[in-house]
């Protein structure tokens, strides 16, 4: 009993990425799965140093029901559209200070708040807030026996954003960049 998890990638652009998550169940059953795509920022700004490598903290926040903003530092903003999601978690990116050193954490929400309230169901354990410098889309599903699950999200720059979702090209993104695949490898590797 187990799953097959794939994922693939496919870009419009350089700051366009059209991302597809295949879950196969191989089990004889049906089985619940928990599936959290996540977003972080990398956290530079609690090194304590300044400069062009080192940009200020940024942040994440939900703008509708399946979409969030990244506000990145040095990038600009970002949008990540993950179809289907109805529970976004947040948190912060921040080392678990307590459980690592025994010592005070630096905020009430650490980075590995998701583990702490999908595992262990302990809500207060992400920001009450859709907010901060990690976010996931929790997404739980049921996949009856044999069955593939396909869960499809976009993260593109926000001045690259089409308006209907994950947009209308989100297949032919897939299509172009296979075809442009096996071309490269049909040059490259004998049919025999």
């Amino acid at each position: 009993r187990y799953f097959d998890v794939a994922m693939e990638t496919a870009t419009a652009s350089p700051r366009d990425t059209a991302i597809r998550i295949a879950i196969t169940n191989r089990g004889a059953a049906s089985a619940p799965l928990h599936v959290l795509p996540t977003l972080w920022l990398r956290n530079t700004w609690a090194w304590g140093r300044s400069g062009d490598q080192y940009p200020p903290r940024g942040e994440i926040t939900k703008i509708g029901p399946d979409e969030l903003v990244a506000d990145v530092p040095g990038l600009g903003r970002y949008r990540l559209i993950a179809e289907g999601a109805r529970t976004w978690l947040f948190t912060e990116n921040e080392t678990n200070r307590e459980r690592l050193f025994g010592v005070a954490n630096a905020t009430p929400h650490v980075k590995d708040a998701f583990h702490d309230r999908v595992v262990h169901g302990r809500e207060d354990a992400v920001s009450p807030e859709p907010r901060g410098t990690k976010a996931a889309a929790w997404i739980r599903l049921d996949v009856p026996a044999g069955a593939c699950v396909t869960l499809r999200l976009r993260l593109v720059a926000e001045d690259e954003r089409d308006a209907s979702g994950l947009g209308d090209d989100f297949d032919t993104v897939f299509a172009a960049r296979r075809a442009e695949a096996d071309a490269f490898y049909a040059e490259r590797i004998p049919a025999t």
